[in-house]
């Protein structure tokens, strides 16, 4: 009996240490006794920053977390309450709060961004949302999900991003992430201040409704040898949900592009899924154009192969880490996309953005400070694709991916 009874107490205690352990994490920084709970500076020397408590937070009337750059790195962090979130939480989204009170003359509108690392790498979330100093409070969700077709998640409210990318090292960084970590720094002046609020893991709002309808874009070589199809979500939901039949035997994620090598009729269905099973379908149907008389492809216009493509973005983004740090905010973009730098000096940084056809479609040179610095390039004009960005600075030469979302 007694040997029963120690067992019986021993599973107990283990199943509630395993839903303590799966309670979503919150920091709301409302403990008046402890306020910062577990976040804290940074090891030396990353971690200088000052720190403050205010109140209220307009969006709860709670209080928040005051952040003032210092010299040198500015990183404050929570090494405990944010473990392995992908492990417990996969599918949920990361919110936080932001108020940008000073922008140390930075003049310019900031994405603000928190970062997931697993203590060796670290990856980005970079919201789509511009503030300036007084522009009001706003709220933040961050997917916790796994890349898709080497694609970083990405959602209404913005998009993952790490440099180089590298989908496996994302995927371990959201399986088994140890730090959260967020920073006032800007400029190289210390007069930033920021404030951070409510850090909470919890279900994404409008997130997995059940939206499978789609565009597609269908590209066809002037011979007429073969047709390229391209799937765009109209949901914000993440491509990972979706699969598709383009209607002639291949099933693919949504991310991949397809290649017809025949004309006909086909019908292309998206269809989004929970788990194992479909939870809704949206079909269309395409003619794929018979082959131009006489077509033997002198006249015809080259189309870069879809799988050109994945190579070029692979070389440029797991090559050798690079000087600067490019990054394209928002990505999906609309009206616009912000190439942000990192230059060690100033100098002219070149941009070219070309086409799924290897068009270039837009070019641009200026010169470009040091430091963190955001040069805006116009894509009002452009229609619904992939591009490729091919950024020229300090005698390197990178490339990035970027998707255009009307």
């Amino acid at each position: 009996m007694v040997r029963i009874y120690f067992l019986t107490l021993y599973l107990l205690l283990g199943s509630v240490l395993f839903h303590a352990q799966n309670t979503p994490p919150c920091s709301d920084f409302n403990d008046p006794s402890n306020p910062y709970g577990n976040w804290g500076p940074a090891p030396a020397p990353n971690g200088n920053v000052g720190v403050g408590i205010g109140s209220p937070n307009a969006l709860d009337g709670s209080p928040y977390l005051i952040l003032r750059d210092k010299s040198g790195s500015s990183w404050y962090q929570n090494t405990k309450d944010y473990q392995y979130l992908g492990k417990q939480f996969l599918g949920q989204c990361i919110y936080f709060d932001f108020y940008l009170e000073n922008d140390s003359n930075y003049g310019m509108p900031y994405h603000p961004y928190i970062v997931l690392s697993d203590g060796t790498n670290s990856a980005s979330f970079v919201a789509n949302i511009t503030v300036t100093p007084g522009s009001g409070w706003v709220r933040i969700k961050a997917p916790i999900q796994l890349s898709s077709g080497g694609v970083l998640p990405s959602n209404s409210d913005g998009a993952w991003t790490m440099n180089p990318v590298n989908a496996s090292v994302f995927d371990n960084i959201i399986m088994n992430s140890q730090i959260l970590a967020v920073s006032p720094d800007i400029t190289t002046t210390q007069e930033e201040v920021m404030y951070f609020d409510n850090f909470c893991v919890k279900p994404c709002e409008g997130c997995n409704e059940c939206n499978s309808n789609f565009k597609l874009q269908t590209t066809t070589s002037t011979s007429g040898n073969y047709t390229i199809g391209q799937i765009f979500l109209e949901s914000t939901n993440s491509p990972g949900l979706y699969k598709v039949d383009w209607g002639d035997g291949t099933i693919s994620d949504v991310m991949t592009s397809h290649s017809y090598p025949s004309s006909g009729n086909y019908t292309v269905c998206v269809t989004q899924f929970e788990g194992d099973k479909p939870k809704c379908k949206t079909c269309i149907s395409i003619c794929i154009p018979k082959p131009a008389e006489g077509g033997d492809g002198k006249n015809s216009v080259t189309v870069k192969s879809p799988l050109n493509e994945i190579r070029d973005i692979a070389r440029a983004e797991t090559g050798s880490p690079i000087q600067a740090d490019y990054t394209l905010v928002p990505n999906p973009a609309k009206n616009y996309v912000d190439v942000i730098t990192n230059l060690s000096e100033s100098g002219p940084v070149a941009v070219k953005i070309t086409d799924s056809s290897g068009k270039v479609v837009i070019n641009s040179s200026q010169t470009v400070s040091n430091g963190r610095q955001s040069t805006r390039i116009a894509t009002e004009k452009l229609i619904q694709g992939i591009y490729i960005v091919e950024i020229k600075a300090e005698n390197k030469t990178t490339s990035r991916k970027l998707l255009i979302s009307k």
